[in-house]
């Protein structure tokens, strides 16, 4: 297969974006697009970050090896970075660290090869991290996002640098604003340009809110709304004009939460010393007098195990299948608590059982799977019993594990914070027996894995309109929280600040109200505390919602009734928000229903329609539903494109320099590269 090495002369390197990106969109130009394209095809993705990377991606992979027969542009359109996107964009400060392994993330559909990197075969972000950095942690290291963002503009310059004749990629920054129908084309409206495309993919991730000013002390208590932090992004800065001395709230105890505390302590140049639960926290002076935070449950997001599987691992499942989900759905919408909720805690009890049980007796259990019940409730009650029988009474409850504080009251602070102390302490140690041989987190790791087989039950109206609301509102975000954790390192530095006097964590059922001065913030469930806040910062994730979202392109699309959003059938009442889109490649539903089959919506605007679109990577080996979706867009955008095949080109290996340009001379931390 043809490909062709990125290589950049050493003398011509320069820091920031890659100097491949030749053909940026000029500010103030009316049309990116040359006179001369005359018949030419255009297709325009809305949004570059790993959605829409993802899809250029696959766009250059199927264009390997072909020639248009008539002019191709491939538009890449991000109103933050052309390349990287808001949440991941390369010049954001490195203490706000990516979620996931680096070595369990790749934006490449294929593994690398004897050729040259190319769409479809490339490397691993871990792998592209090694060859860039001599200080390389290992696959297990969470990167920061901004060095992930120049992974993304990496790949970026690998599908540019392998074009074929007639089709060329143009990088244009800016916000679009519209989308119209002109002469059977669409137009792109991207400040004072037009962009005229044939076909549009819009990932335009999670929805822009309007600016709002503080919630300061002083203001009338109507004046003050809660600052919101941006959902995993902030301006870089790590102060959002927070002064020293202050006692600043947050809401919400998610992974928000860790970016926000991350940016009143580590951002504002304090420090953590040691390792473990033994870590400290040294502060620099700079830093708030108290941060408070607080949540309904009252729980900091539990830790991820520690690695121990091969990033390329794909869980098998025993009873809750894929097979099992299109067998119950063909009887009609489901009751997710009573016809899938069995299903899925009987496979994340399994997991926990086979490592609490002795091989032997878990062997026993796992003969049972053959003759279990046809219901759900049944199954459950089987297994348990069975596992109790052969000497493990305990099972795990998803709702238990995300309340444990559930049902109780606590007479001081002091009690209440010794009691969360205690369980995060446990948590850190479960999650460092690891993802496979400790039971909880291995049961936890079970719900990542299964995450497609949820979607298959509740996607597309899987779900009765009462149970999809229920699980809109309560049973997603449950099943999310459980299992997106931080890492044990994270875990320990808000232990260490609790620790410190930093932080304090309110019990449950926390509460921030107005009061004349700023904000008052206390759990009804803990007597005799609270505290008095200048400042609360929001940290919770917002959820997408058409009919509420002021960014410009959602408003227009939703006024011109182009987009609708998703309305479970039986209760027109509940609308969830999410755009409404077909099954693959997701054709967005207009409120008149018909379908827009140049256009496609994938991922955080379609939430609710579909779950949990906010995770955005791919993941090395067999394809899962990141890639296949990229895959589904791509080839129905080039359904119409005459294409013919090229002589076959051998690459060259790829040198050992052939990446500096991604950073310039500058180390990804400011600091030189040793050689390499």
């Amino acid at each position: 297969m043809p490909g062709v090495s990125v290589r950049v002369p050493v003398d011509d390197r320069t820091p920031g974006p890659a100097p491949l990106a030749a053909q940026q969109a000029r500010a103030g130009s009316p049309d990116p697009a040359p006179a001369g394209l005359g018949g030419g095809y255009a297709v325009a993705v809305v949004g570059t970050g790993p959605r829409g990377i993802s899809i250029l991606e696959r766009l250059g992979a199927r264009l390997l090896g072909k020639r248009p027969a008539r002019p191709l542009t491939l538009y890449a359109i991000d109103a933050d970075e052309v390349g990287s996107g808001r949440v991941w964009r390369s010049g954001q400060p490195r203490w706000l660290s990516m979620n996931n392994r680096c070595g369990e993330v790749t934006m490449f559909s294929g593994p690398a090869d004897d050729g040259a990197w190319r769409p479809g075969a490339g490397p691993t972000f871990a792998q592209w991290w090694q060859r860039v950095d001599a200080r390389f942690p290992g696959p297990d290291a969470y990167a920061p996002r901004s060095l992930y963002g120049r992974y993304l503009r990496f790949v970026l310059d690998v599908v540019e640098t392998n074009l074929p004749p007639d089709v060329r990629l143009v990088r244009v920054p800016g916000l679009v604003s519209g989308i119209d129908e002109r002469d059977g084309r669409f137009e792109l409206r991207v400040g004072d340009r037009r962009i005229a495309c044939d076909q549009v993919a819009v990932c335009s991730g999670h929805p822009r809110e309007q600016p709002e000013r503080p919630a300061r002390a002083g203001r009338a208590a109507a004046e003050r709304p809660q600052r919101r932090a941006p959902a995993r992004s902030f301006d870089g800065t790590g102060r959002l004009g927070v002064l020293p001395g202050s006692v600043i709230g947050i809401r919400g105890l998610g992974l928000t939460f860790h970016d926000v505390v991350a940016m009143l302590t580590v951002g504002r140049g304090g420090r953590f010393a040691g390792q473990g639960r033994d870590c400290v926290y040294v502060p620099s002076g700079d830093e708030p007098d108290l941060i408070v935070a607080g949540s309904r449950s009252a729980l900091p997001i539990p830790t991820r195990g520690a690695a121990q599987r091969p990033f390329d691992f794909r869980y098998a499942p025993r009873l809750f299948t894929p097979e099992l989900i299109a067998r119950l759905r063909a009887a009609g919408p489901l009751d997710f608590r009573t016809d899938v909720s069995p299903w899925l805690l009987a496979e994340v009890n399994l997991a926990f059982w086979q490592r609490r049980l002795a091989p032997d007796s878990f062997a026993v259990l796992e003969r049972q799977l053959a003759s279990l019940p046809s219901a759900g409730v049944e199954v459950m009650h089987r297994l348990r019993r069975t596992a109790a029988d052969l000497g493990c009474a305990e099972v795990l409850s998803l709702e238990d594990l995300a309340h444990p504080f559930r049902g109780r009251a606590f007479a001081d602070q002091d009690a209440f914070r010794g009691e969360l102390g205690r369980l995060l302490a446990r948590d850190v140690d479960e999650a460092m027996r690891g993802e496979v041989d400790g039971a909880l987190k291995a049961a936890m790791e079970v719900l990542r894995d299964v995450r497609p087989t949820v979607r298959a039950a509740v996607d597309f109206g899987g779900l009765t309109a009462a149970s999809h609301k229920d699980f809109v509102e309560r049973v997603g975000p449950m099943l999310a929280f459980l299992s997106t954790g931080p890492s044990a390192v994270r875990t320990c530095q808000l232990i260490a600040l609790m620790r410190s006097g930093l932080l304090e964590v309110l019990g449950p059922q926390a509460r921030f109200t107005a009061h004349d001065d700023g904000f008052v913030g206390h759990s009804p469930l803990v007597e005799g505390y609270s505290v008095f806040c200048s400042d609360v910062i929001d940290a919770r994730i917002p959820q997408p919602d058409i009919e509420r979202d002021p960014g410009p392109l959602a408003e227009k699309q939703r006024d011109a009734g182009a987009w609708r959003p998703h309305v479970c059938a039986g209760d027109p009442a509940f609308r969830t928000g999410g755009v409404d889109v077909t099954t693959a490649p997701y054709h967005p539903i207009a409120a008149d229903g018909s379908v827009e089959r140049r256009m496609y919506v994938l991922g955080i605007p379609t939430e609710s329609t579909r779950w949990f679109m906010q995770v955005g990577i791919g993941r090395p080996g067999p394809w899962g539903e990141f890639f296949r979706d990229a895959d589904t867009i791509a080839r129905a955008a080039l359904d119409t494109v005459e294409l013919t095949g090229l002589p076959a080109e051998d690459g060259t290996p790829l040198g050992p320099r052939d990446m500096d340009y991604c950073f310039g001379p500058q180390h990804p931390d400011g600091a030189s590269p040793s050689a390499r």
